[in-house]
């Protein structure tokens, strides 16, 4: 990954973060970013100081912008992270496009589930939602807040509860025409 295309990506988490510099969010996307860069350089003296910086901000930018996200996880483009705190996502999780996390999220394993969750685009986790295990969320899919994800969630679903349950999507009814048109 290049600087430029690097710093493109980044212009746009700021603009999905409000354009506001003191937004935490963003200042964990950035470093997230600066670690994916870092790990796209060539070995070189460059490389072992800025690993070395960016392990300094792994320590210290969970602690500022309460979001645990480590350079390993694949996240798409446009994480919108909405109110940062007790953000904790694994290592080996992968967030698509356009997704939006509350507070008190955890995307992750436990010793019964194994493998991480892997959450299409467009989806929305509310608030102090735990999403455990292998398992898939559809693109477009809404999590409840205080739920348990332990299954997979199909696209346009909602889950919801604790296990939650999957609620499918409901399609849109036609509007009901209040004049017809007259022959």
């Amino acid at each position: 990954m290049s600087l430029r295309s690097t710093l493109n990506v980044l212009y746009w988490d700021y603009v999905t973060h409000g354009r506001r510099w003191a937004n935490r969010g963003l200042w964990a996307m950035a470093i997230y970013r600066y670690g994916r860069w870092v790990d796209s350089l060539r070995p070189s003296p460059f490389k072992i100081l800025f690993n070395k910086s960016y392990s300094l901000l792994s320590v210290f930018g969970p602690v500022v912008t309460g979001v645990f996200l480590d350079r390993a996880t694949k996240v798409g483009k446009q994480l919108h992270i909405v109110h940062p705190g007790m953000v904790l996502i694994h290592p080996h999780a992968q967030i698509g496009d356009r997704v939006g996390i509350m507070h008190g999220v955890t995307l992750g394993t436990t010793p019964a589930h194994t493998g991480c969750p892997t959450v299409g685009d467009d989806v929305f986790i509310g608030a102090y939602a735990t999403v455990l295990g292998g398992i898939k969320i559809g693109n477009g899919a809404k999590i409840a807040a205080n739920s348990l994800v332990i299954c997979d969630v199909p696209a346009g679903a909602t889950a919801i509860g604790v296990p939650a349950k999957v609620y499918p999507a409901t399609p849109l009814k036609p509007a009901i025409p209040m004049f017809r048109k007259s022959a």
